[in-house]
């Protein structure tokens, strides 16, 4: 059965204890995955705000040390803004603290701005950052699978590491998954030759996934593909439609999403409605490939909603399937 992660609200002026509450609250009503963005400024509404976003990997570690059994992930992780060889000891080393529940999501970065102002290199042909990107997975996977006494050295046209004897071992085994982000072709390339999974953000409807799962490029390892899912359920439909309302000119305002033209179209597209609904809707989409939703939602009041009405009816489910198929 799918999965479902909260996004926390990337507003930098959202106090960090409310964001440790709010995963650790997740963790509690049995969410799959807490997830949260990596940038070094604010980059929404008004441009480079006092309140900048604090910094990611310090607050995961916050958020894993102070949960139990949610998945740690990230939307998406820069693998420019740290040492490749480093990043690995740090994911190696958090996967450890919280037994084995990091997800190592990447991106290839995009927001110049934050470079300069931090005075970090930037390539600005997009193929070429994927390609730096190709290169720090590549490491991330050799050294978790050959650890100390074993030394490595790669040489990379931007990534490089010598003779490196390459500690901890992750907790995961071979390692931690690694989901690739991007709808670039290069990006989707990359997914399909590296990744475990892949996370779409403007090419994550069903009619593409399907088709992409389809072809010959396609892996036949285990790939898991998440979807950047609206959300919204109640128990009558009539109680959920205000909300989808207010959702839907938060997303006409959002230039990226390309948002469907009408609002019926928006309903038919995400997932919304009654439970009944929304099981079926969620049911639509694993049947097209799509097995996690990544999910912002806008109020604790639709998280419990979303942790009450739909999280025991697909736990129920998903027992149910090795029962049914013996």
């Amino acid at each position: 059965m799918p999965a479902i992660g909260v996004f926390i609200n990337p507003d930098p002026r959202t106090p960090v204890r409310a964001i440790l509450e709010q995963a650790q609250l997740a963790d509690r009503q049995g969410f799959d995955s807490v997830w949260l963005g990596d940038h070094l400024i604010h980059y929404l509404g008004e441009p480079y705000v006092a309140e900048g976003p604090l910094e990611s990997f310090t607050l995961m570690t916050a958020i894993g040390a102070t949960t139990s059994r949610i998945r740690l992930a990230w939307g998406m992780l820069n693998p420019s803004f740290r040492n490749p060889a480093v990043l690995a000891k740090m994911l190696a080393t958090l996967d450890q603290i919280t037994g084995g529940r990091v997800v190592c999501s990447l991106g290839a970065g995009w927001l110049k701005p934050e470079y300069e102002a931090y005075d970090l290199p930037f390539l600005d042909d997009h193929d070429e950052r994927i390609e730096h990107e190709r290169e720090v997975v590549q490491l991330l996977q050799r050294l978790w699978t050959h650890p100390a006494p074993e030394r490595v050295t790669f040489e990379g046209r931007w990534v490089r590491a010598r003779d490196l004897q390459f500690n901890p071992r992750p907790y995961q085994l071979p390692h931690p998954p690694i989901w690739i982000g991007g709808d670039s072709e290069a990006s989707v390339a990359l997914a399909l030759e590296l990744g475990d999974g892949w996370v779409p953000l403007l090419r994550g409807q069903p009619g593409i996934v399907r088709e992409l799962r389809a072809s010959p490029s396609w892996p036949d390892r285990p790939m898991t593909v998440v979807r950047l899912t609206r959300l919204i359920v109640a128990e009558t439909r009539e109680a959920v439609l205000p909300e989808a309302e207010q959702a839907y000119e938060v997303v006409q305002g959002t230039a990226t999403l390309q948002p469907p033209p009408t609002f019926e179209e928006f309903l038919a597209s995400e997932v919304i409605g009654t439970p009944d609904e929304c099981l079926e809707r969620l049911d639509e989409l694993e049947q097209a490939g799509i097995d996690h939703h990544l999910v912002t939602f806008e109020s604790a009041a639709q998280q419990e909603r979303a942790a009450r009405l739909l999280l025991p009816q697909l736990g129920r489910q998903a027992e149910a399937v090795p029962a049914s198929a013996g």
